[in-house]
């Protein structure tokens, strides 16, 4: 395992006016969290042009919003979302209408940002900056990924010095931001402030990560691996110390999340058609959940409180039979509510084709 480090501020390609704003793993005195009596969960629907916006209490879809309402055709591919901390926006990117585009609580589009093949999203609740990668689908993006001011919707460009960017989380506490590529076993670690990068080389076989989870606590970064099946766990406070444990996970782990407690990380084995449960006190499968809705798993989003995990199933090979007749089993894909107390599937809930990116937050 080896770092590198140098100064990529003078290598940022400026794309908008605006400048870049500026084992338990709970902490032993960390409150618990205080439940949320409204939630919403926001799915990108990516073959269906949609985002279901769904209550997370009830179950029930609150909203289609449909892209093609605002110039973007059935190609547009909403890919992954995101929301506020206080719900007030969320977000949308769509990887072929090249726009990242925020919309208010009321589900109306109050801004949009051009960005090449958009993917994964995150805000960082410490400074309100979105940060975007790069789409899987997308064959020879630029080596960077995005920061956009929420404000104006203004676009940064961050050298990663990589190819594909795409798996994203970024550490409020410590004012960075983790990504990593698709086809070498790299990561970079931007430092917000100092205009620091970390390139960390993971040894081994071409593990190509699909996505980060951080730890409440902010002391384990976790990573799902497509090719090796695996969860690596890193000490996020020494990433270049190479990974701290290793989870055989199933065939293709997607998202993962985090309980609010530290205590499990949740993601979908998605070509396993499982939602696998890991125990963080000593990185073991604890177990693995399966159901006719958990079909295709793809992305992971957890209530405040914990006891409710959402999966996003994008059933496209028709394995699930929707409630209604529909001519293609796979026009129809599913969110399943898992109560994870009794690792059971107390509700699927039908949305449009391919759900991937998922996301949850309060009622603005």
């Amino acid at each position: 395992m080896n770092g590198r480090r140098t100064d990529c501020w003078g290598l940022l390609l400026l794309c908008g006016a605006a400048a870049w704003a500026g084992c338990r793993t709970e902490r032993p005195d960390a409150p618990a969290p205080e439940p949320r009596a409204d939630e919403r969960v926001y799915v990108a629907n990516q073959a269906s042009a949609s985002v279901s916006v769904i209550d997370a209490g009830s179950g029930e879809v609150l909203a289609t919003v449909d892209m093609t309402r605002f110039g973007f055709d059935v190609n547009s591919r909403p890919h992954h979302t995101a929301v506020d901390p206080d719900g007030s926006h969320w977000y949308v990117s769509l990887i072929g209408g090249g726009h990242v585009l925020r919309f208010n609580a009321d589900n109306e589009l109050v801004g949009r940002a051009p960005f090449e093949t958009p993917g994964l999203l995150a805000v960082d609740p410490a400074s309100g900056t979105l940060y975007v990668g790069r789409s899987m689908m997308a064959v020879n993006p630029p080596q960077r990924i995005g920061a956009i001011d929420p404000g104006d919707m203004s676009v940064e460009e961050l050298d990663v010095f990589f190819p594909r960017p795409h798996a994203l989380v970024v550490d409020h506490d410590t004012e960075r931001v983790f990504t990593a590529s698709l086809v070498e076993n790299r990561f970079a670690v931007l430092g917000q402030r100092s205009g620091e990068i970390d390139l960390v080389d993971v040894a081994g076989p071409p593990h190509t990560f699909v996505q980060f989870a951080l730890s409440p606590d902010r002391r384990r970064l976790v990573a799902t691996a497509q090719l090796t099946g695996k969860l690596l766990v890193f000490d996020a406070a020494d990433t270049d110390g190479g990974p701290v444990a290793e989870v055989d996970a199933g065939a293709q782990p997607w998202h993962p999340v985090f309980s609010p407690d530290g205590g499990r990380v949740y993601f979908g084995a998605k070509d396993d058609d499982a939602v696998v449960v890991v125990e963080t006190a000593g990185w073991t499968v604890a177990r693995r959940i399966t159901a006719p809705g958990i079909v295709e798993p793809h992305g992971s989003a957890i209530t405040a409180d914990g006891r409710y995990l959402f999966v996003s199933n994008r059933n496209l090979k028709g394995a699930y039979e929707p409630s209604r007749e529909v001519e293609n089993n796979a026009d129809v894909g599913t969110v399943v509510k898992i109560d994870t107390q009794t690792y059971e599937v107390v509700k699927t809930i039908e949305v449009g084709a391919y759900p991937a990116g998922i996301s949850i937050g309060p009622a603005g």
